[in-house]
């Protein structure tokens, strides 16, 4: 009888442990991907993501964190984003958006639809029509060059039809900013005022560390003609409106944005993710990204991340729409339509007959 309470008594413990351990689990179940990498995780980031599912379950958020590619850096090492823009400079870029002449290729552009983009849709996904690229991974803190880089190929895939893979360390050598930082529409105002183009990234890849411009002019036609401030506010430190992004991708295509990072973000695996709610006032930022589409039902924007594919659904987030200030700084940008090469027509080459002229015998 003694015997049997005590199994009864150890079934009892077994099953509180059990239960605690399944309460202490998201509700968003983690890829296999990720089950397999976290087995060979570090002791320290296997308690990290322990307490970080704890939270998640506290707060009944649906998302979950894993040992992601980027779960073993240091934050400096995969943001970048510059934080404060002087007033004198919010100003100005206010004024630009206001006083601005379009470019003749603008309404050309604009003639051009996304297809399947409507604004007042409840979902759209830019991957699903081709005009997102490949993830890339970037080597040091240039998410800013990452997040131009991957609105400008977009809108270069609607102007010309054709998928490329331009140079973030080509903007990063020649814009404003570096490895510790920059601000992706500065590589716009680069491109669109100076009539830049951007090269290959076969031809200068990133390195992951800074380098100087290099001198000439590439021979692509990777230009620029106009570039944008999202909100309608024109204000580029404020936290564009749902609305705004949302026409913005419709008109111009995946727009560059920033949002704050922090070790939850960077674990993040799958599901929506939310980690705070945005300060709309007074907001804050450290990290560029690229949005490319949104959910209504689930309350979301679809992101381009660029740290890699081992991260997030495959290097994509979706981000509840007033989660950690996402959408401040959203910026467009639109990309010149290649000029026709019209090669001259050769006249046929005239071969003359050959002519079998009998021989006479003059004997």
């Amino acid at each position: 009888m003694k015997c049997l309470k005590n199994v009864k008594i150890i079934f009892l413990f077994a099953a509180l442990i059990f239960s605690q351990f399944v309460m202490a689990q998201p509700v968003i179940e983690l890829p296999q991907k990720y089950k397999l990498r976290e087995v060979n995780a570090a002791p320290v980031i296997k308690n990290q993501l322990i307490d970080q599912r704890k939270l998640i379950v506290a707060q009944k958020l649906q998302f979950n964190v894993g040992f992601t590619g980027v779960s073993n850096k240091l934050l400096s090492q995969i943001t970048g984003e510059k934080d404060n823009i002087p007033a004198a400079e919010v100003a100005r870029i206010k004024n630009y958006t206001k006083t601005r002449q379009f470019s003749p290729e603008y309404k050309e552009f604009l003639k051009i639809k996304f297809a399947g983009c409507t604004a007042g849709a409840s979902k759209y996904d830019a991957r699903t029509q081709g005009y997102v690229t490949p993830v890339k991974d970037q080597q040091c803190g240039n998410c800013w060059a990452y997040s131009a880089v991957g609105a400008f190929e977009a809108s270069y895939k609607k102007a010309n039809g054709s998928v490329i893979d331009a140079s973030e360390q080509h903007a990063e050598n020649c814009v404003d900013g570096d490895c510790a930082g920059g601000l992706a529409y500065k590589v716009f105002e680069w491109m669109v005022d100076n009539n830049k183009n951007l090269e290959r990234d076969a031809v200068i890849p990133d390195a992951g560390v800074n380098q100087s411009c290099p001198a000439g002019t590439p021979t692509t036609n990777y230009y620029a003609s106009d570039w944008g401030v999202v909100s309608s506010t024109g204000d580029i430190t404020k936290i564009a409106s749902v609305a705004d992004i949302k026409q913005a991708l419709c008109l111009y295509g995946p727009v560059a944005a920033s949002v704050t990072v922090s070790g939850l973000f960077q674990n993040y695996t799958n599901g929506v993710y939310f980690g705070f709610e945005s300060d709309y006032a007074n907001p804050s930022s450290n990290h560029a990204i690229l949005i490319v589409g949104w959910d209504d039902l689930k309350g979301a924007w679809l992101i381009k991340n660029s740290w890699g594919d081992d991260w997030g659904e495959n290097g994509f987030m979706w981000i509840k729409y007033n989660s950690n200030n996402i959408g401040r700084r959203a910026a467009w940008v639109l990309a010149k339509k290649a000029p026709k090469i019209i090669r001259p027509i050769k006249p046929p080459v005239k071969t003359l007959k050959q002519v079998n002229t009998p021989i006479r015998n003059n004997d």
